[in-house]
C-alpha cells in the first residue's frame, strides 16, 4: 500500500526553522486577537520591536515593568520624536489599558501601528521612526541594523545636532535647533533634581 501525501501540504517545501517562525506568528497573533490588540507584523519585524523594547527598559531602569516616562524621556526627546516629559506622559497614556502609567510590549505595539488613542504628530513621528528602524532604512542609513537601540539613538542625536549647527537647508535647521534646545531643559531639569 502506498503512503498517501497531503496534497496542498503548504510546509511541504519549508525548512524546520521556517515552520516554526510560522507557528510562533501564528500564536503571537492569537494571544494578541484574544486579547484585542492584534496588530499586523511579521515575526522578524516582530523580534526586532521586542529587542527595542527590551533595549528601552534599560535605560534608567527602575526595577518595575514596563517602559515608564524616564526610559522614554531621553530617546524620545533627543531623537525629536518629543519635546517634553508632558507629551511623553500624554503618548503613555494614550495607550496604557491597565492605568500603570508604564508601556507593556503590547502597548509598545499599538504605539508603533499608532494605534493609540492620542493621534498627534508626534505619535505619527514615533510610529514612522520604528517602523524605519526595523525595516533598517532610519535615516537612509541602513548600516545601522547591526546596532544596539543606545547606539542608533547615540547616532540620531549626533545627527540632530549637526543639523541645528550645520544644515544649510532652514527647515532642518530649526527642527535641529528645536531638538536641541528640548534636549537641553531636559538635562537642566534633570541635573535641578
Amino acid at each position: 500500500m502506498e503512503d498517501k501525501k497531503e496534497e496542498n501540504d503548504p510546509t511541504e517545501n519549508m525548512s524546520a526553522e521556517e515552520i516554526r517562525e510560522k507557528l510562533m506568528d501564528y500564536e503571537m497573533k492569537r494571544w494578541q486577537e484574544e486579547r484585542g490588540k492584534y496588530v499586523e507584523f511579521d515575526i522578524k519585524t516582530m523580534n526586532k520591536y521586542q529587542k527595542y523594547y527590551e533595549e528601552m527598559t534599560t535605560i534608567n531602569p527602575d526595577d518595575q515593568e514596563g517602559i515608564g516616562v524616564d526610559q522614554l524621556e531621553e530617546p524620545f526627546i533627543s531623537l525629536g520624536l518629543a519635546y517634553t516629559r508632558d507629551e511623553i506622559n500624554n503618548l503613555i497614556a494614550s495607550v496604557d489599558d491597565d492605568g500603570s502609567g508604564r508601556i507593556e510590549f503590547g502597548e509598545f505595539l499599538r504605539i508603533i501601528h499608532n494605534k493609540s488613542k492620542l493621534k498627534t504628530q508626534g505619535n505619527k513621528k514615533i510610529t514612522s521612526f520604528f517602523k524605519q528602524l526595523a525595516s533598517d532604512k532610519l535615516g537612509g542609513d541602513s548600516d545601522l541594523k547591526h546596532f544596539s537601540f543606545k547606539t542608533i539613538m547615540d547616532i540620531m542625536r549626533r545627527k540632530n545636532l549637526l543639523k541645528a549647527f550645520l544644515s544649510k537647508n532652514p527647515e532642518e535647521k530649526k527642527e535641529g535647533e528645536k531638538v536641541l534646545k528640548a534636549y537641553s531643559e531636559m538635562l537642566q531639569k534633570r541635573k535641578g533634581k
